[in-house]
């Protein structure tokens, strides 16, 4: 290509026609011009197109890890149902006065006292800050949702931390009054799986001691100003952790549009 153009030049040269000369300089360079334009473009096209299988890579990823959140939310919010459920229950038994069955307290306080904390999926999103890749997100809705969730993920931390403090009084309070170890048969109980059998014979052969134990708990204000505080922190909890599957409900229908759009 390149001796076929400098033979029309020589040739226009040695026939002395200056102005065709220039005019096909002029198109040489617009040529020439072109050609690495069009080469700037095929390559950035190339980028393009490596930046976008790796942030489909991780839509992907990000889509399975909030997926998981959504599940262990549903599992979050069921145990904290349970709970506000059970300070309900325990409430309404010492307004009365009336200690019940012992094996209904004993589940109501099994449910109080089991403990579990919500901790997200934020592998794939630290791998994105952490390369760079969340900065570049092309997606300025999908990005802002991100962040936002991240700030309701800080705020359930929070929450949970705050719990934690206010279970600790409440379990030191309540060991005071029960001694709750003799509720149970822990030969037969599978304790890995949290699954208590009752020691039913040791209970009903012990009956009266028992519930007097209950009645003098049901009489301590700090127990029940205690059971008071679970049942409005779980409350509010279980109410953040509803919002929180809206959210990721929200970025999951983002994420499924950019999916489709590949």
């Amino acid at each position: 290509m390149l001796p076929f153009f400098r033979q029309i030049r020589q040739r226009l040269l040695s026939q002395n026609k200056l102005s065709k000369y220039l005019l096909y300089a002029v198109g040489e360079i617009l040529l020439v011009v072109v050609g690495i334009l069009m080469a700037l473009q095929v390559n950035n096209w190339n980028e393009e197109r490596k930046e976008r299988r790796v942030e489909l890579k991780f839509f992907h990823n990000l889509k399975n890890d909030l997926h998981a959140d959504l599940e262990r939310l549903d599992y979050m919010i069921d145990l904290a149902t349970a709970k506000v459920k059970a300070s309900q229950n325990v409430k309404r038994l010492s307004d009365k006065d009336s200690v019940g069955s012992l094996y209904d307290f004993s589940d109501h306080m099994l449910d109080l006292i089991f403990v579990d904390e919500f901790r997200p999926n934020e592998n794939t999103y630290e791998e994105m800050k952490s390369s760079g890749n969340f900065s570049t997100l092309r997606n300025d809705s999908l990005k802002l949702h991100l962040l936002n969730l991240r700030k309701t993920y800080v705020d359930i931390d929070g929450s949970q931390k705050h719990m934690r403090n206010d279970f600790d009084l409440f379990l030191a309070d309540f060991e005071k009054y029960i001694d709750w170890g003799k509720y149970f048969d822990l030969g037969k109980s599978n304790i890995p799986e949290l699954q208590l059998v009752y020691d039913s014979v040791y209970i009903e052969a012990h009956k009266g001691i028992m519930k007097k134990e209950v009645r003098e708990l049901f009489r301590n204000k700090v127990f029940l100003n205690n059971i008071f505080l679970l049942e409005i922190n779980y409350a509010y909890h279980m109410d953040l952790l509803k919002k929180t599957k809206v959210q990721i409900g929200d970025i999951l229908g983002v994420l499924e549009q950019e999916l489709q759009m590949n």
